[in-house]
């Protein structure tokens, strides 16, 4: 914690996962009422489409093996927030949605690694309690997204 880029980092890795959760929390919902009505075997299918961020996050390593760390996850997160601005438009378009979770997935996936990436090279002695860090900030994001749905559910959330 005595690291100032750690911190943020957490910080970033935290607000990553809640909008994560968030989003696919709200899309269940959106796609399972009007006007889609898909039941829940079609909704999963929308899963594979995030299956395009996969390959983001190898060029997000290479980024950051490059030194632009910090630019690309700005980047990512300019996506990410375009992506719940197309999101308000998506309400009634499946390939809006489609288009949404491609850009969500590439953004959220790059800016994860980025985020595991710029800490680890801080200090190679303690990436075990960095990691551990990280994995709390998640879950922290995580618990801030169900509170923040408690408080709004899907009209609080950018998918309504």
């Amino acid at each position: 914690m005595r690291e100032r880029a750690a911190r943020w980092t957490l910080v970033l890795a935290a607000t990553g996962f809640a909008a994560f959760s968030l989003f696919w929390t709200a899309l269940t919902f959106l796609l399972s009422g009007p006007p889609f009505r898909y039941p829940v075997a079609v909704i999963g299918l929308f899963g594979l489409a995030g299956l395009a961020g996969v390959p983001s996050g190898l060029r997000g390593g290479r980024l950051h093996d490059r030194g632009w760390s910090l630019p690309a996850t700005g980047g990512a997160w300019v996506l990410a927030l375009t992506a719940f601005v197309v999101a308000a438009f998506a309400v009634r378009s499946v390939a809006l949605v489609i288009i949404v979770i491609l850009m969500l997935d590439v953004a959220l996936q790059t800016q994860a690694l980025l985020n595991r990436a710029r800490p680890f090279a801080l200090s190679h002695e303690a990436r075990s309690r960095l990691n551990t860090a990280l994995a709390t900030g998640n879950f922290v994001g995580a618990a801030a997204a169900t509170v923040r749905w408690s408080a709004g559910g899907v009209r609080g959330t950018p998918t309504r």
